[in-house]
């Protein structure tokens, strides 16, 4: 096992200060702002190798990885300001212990809840490790590499750029082949390329053509009474399309003339019309960030949310909205580093706890291409961070299906409302999936065939025992038992109301009747 010459060494700044990036600065303030005693900012993932591994060359692997990315090699401090600032220095107490957990009556379960436990705890962002992780070997030909991370150093393309560096470290190790540079550019040429973009004409345009793509734009588009922030966990539901399923997505989506993810986007904006009335959809849309080829090859903290906004005409066809949906996200990409907490600002978007502009799809991939040897090679997210509403986010793993986390705020959602909101969106994709390409969007059905069953049964059977009560009554004693809670949504706008809100037009209404003499 012999490499080319010591771990590359940290460049760009070692030692002295870099300015932190406007993506970190926001990560810096919302985590100083959480009061919850979880890190909503730490997350993790591991790769699943089955398969006769080298776990000393893996071990090497890592340690030599860990030396030559400036990053997680940073150590922040705050200035008399209370402002953030960043230093990069080499650590030389890189640890990835492996750990034995063969001898439990489940391994696998054992090693996710030990992931999760490392998952469940806050970080001290000026003195406690920002990156981390353990192998766990599960069985002889069978071992986990678990890492963590806090994202104010990296995000998903910067763990991307780790890992394939790891693997590609290892085969070299593993085979006695000297060891290439990284490639990897630096940090402090990251940070002057984003100083010049927010100098640059771009930056007006940007500003300017997100202004124009969002006038008029509806609020929030919630399925919850009422925002609220979010908490240290998320009510999560899970299901899988199998791959005889996905397989007919794919094919749906080449009818289309577009990509299967495309299809997915437009789903869930039927999907949200469906649940909240509104023709107008506000996604929010994680995107990298990263537009030149510098920014490609850095591994950081350079992800962003951004809005993308969606039009739902019942005169559409599938594959127009997928066509529609499909420039959406080119003009997204296209001015994906203007910032979205920035453009909250600009936008007056309202501070009640909420970072994005509505409901969260994330479509994530896990074809890293790893290879480590002869074994093969899984990504695997652990846990993803706690939602602020709604979330949605799609992991296609290689692994043939497509898995779906559907996963919302415990604050203003509950379990059996997120369990609706998944039947529902299911509904719709499977149409999406089954019906030609040029069905329009009128005939989309959007009851679930149980919501149907519900209504057609609803005035059929014996009559229902009542207590005498008028309907005035009960609305009043619905609004003192529970007045947070949604009585209505507008079909025209979407807007929802409350109970109290709802009493309170009510009462409205009913003063300009009688000022009119209207009883």
């Amino acid at each position: 096992m012999t490499t080319d010459g010591d771990a590359e060494a940290i460049s760009g700044g070692t030692g002295r200060e870099l300015p932190i990036t406007e993506a970190q600065r926001g990560i810096w303030l919302a985590e100083h702002a959480n009061a919850a005693t979880t890190s909503t900012y730490l997350w993790g993932e591991y790769t699943d190798l089955a398969g006769d591994l080298d776990v000393g060359s893996l071990s090497a692997a890592l340690w030599h990885v860990c030396h030559e990315c400036e990053a997680i090699n940073a150590a922040f401090t705050q200035d008399a300001d209370g402002r953030p600032r960043q230093r990069v220095s080499p650590r030389s107490d890189w640890d990835f212990p492996v750990v034995d957990l063969g001898g439990a009556a489940d391994p696998e379960h054992a090693a996710l809840r030990r992931m999760r436990a490392a998952l469940d705890r806050s970080l001290d962002l000026c003195a406690d490790p920002l990156f981390g992780g353990e192998i766990l070997r599960l069985a002889p030909a069978r071992h986990l590499l678990f890492l963590w991370t806090h994202h104010i150093v990296l995000d998903g393309a910067g763990m991307t750029l780790v890992s394939q560096r790891i693997a590609e470290v290892y085969q070299r190790l593993s085979e006695g082949e000297p060891v290439p540079g990284s490639g990897w550019g630096s940090l402090r040429a990251l940070s002057a390329e984003e100083a010049a973009y927010r100098n640059s004409p771009g930056f007006a345009a940007d500003a300017q053509a997100w202004q124009t793509d969002l006038a008029g734009r509806p609020d929030f588009l919630s399925l919850a009474p009422h925002p609220a922030p979010a908490g240290a966990s998320s009510l999560r539901l899970t299901t899988t399309l199998t791959e005889p399923e996905f397989t007919r997505l794919r094919a749906a989506a080449d009818r289309a003339g577009q990509r299967w993810s495309r299809l997915i986007v437009a789903a869930t904006a039927v999907f949200l019309h469906t649940m909240t009335g509104s023709r107008d959809i506000v996604l929010s849309l994680p995107v990298t960030g990263r537009l030149s080829e510098l920014s490609k090859t850095v591994p950081s903290m350079s992800a962003n949310v951004l809005p993308l906004r969606i039009a739902v005409p019942p005169s559409a066809t599938i594959a127009g909205l997928a066509a529609q949906v499909t420039a959406r996200i080119k003009q997204v990409q296209q001015r994906q580093r203007y910032r979205g907490e920035r453009l909250r600002r600009d936008l007056g978007y309202p501070d009640d706890g909420r970072k994005f502009f509505g409901p969260v799809l994330n479509i994530q991939r896990f074809a890293y291409g790893l290879r480590f040897g002869t074994c093969t090679a899984t990504v695997h997210n652990v846990q993803a961070p706690p939602s602020e509403d709604l979330s949605l986010v799609a992991y296609d793993r290689g692994d043939g299906g497509l898995r779906f986390d559907f996963d919302a705020n415990p604050a203003n959602h509950d379990r059996a409302l997120l369990a609706h909101a998944r039947d529902r969106f299911l509904h719709v994709l499977h149409q999406f999936i089954d019906s030609p390409p040029d069905t329009v969007l009128a005939r989309i059905e959007p009851c679930t065939p149980a919501e149907r069953a519900r209504v057609l049964a609803a005035g059929t059977g014996a009559p229902a025992a009542t207590s005498g009560g008028t309907a005035v009554a009960g609305f009043a004693d619905r609004v003192r038992a529970a007045p947070g809670a949604f009585a209505v949504r507008s079909a025209a706008t979407g807007e929802r109301l409350t109970y109290r809100e709802l009493d309170a037009r009510a009462d409205a209404v009913a003063a300009l009747l009688a000022a009119a003499g209207r009883p």
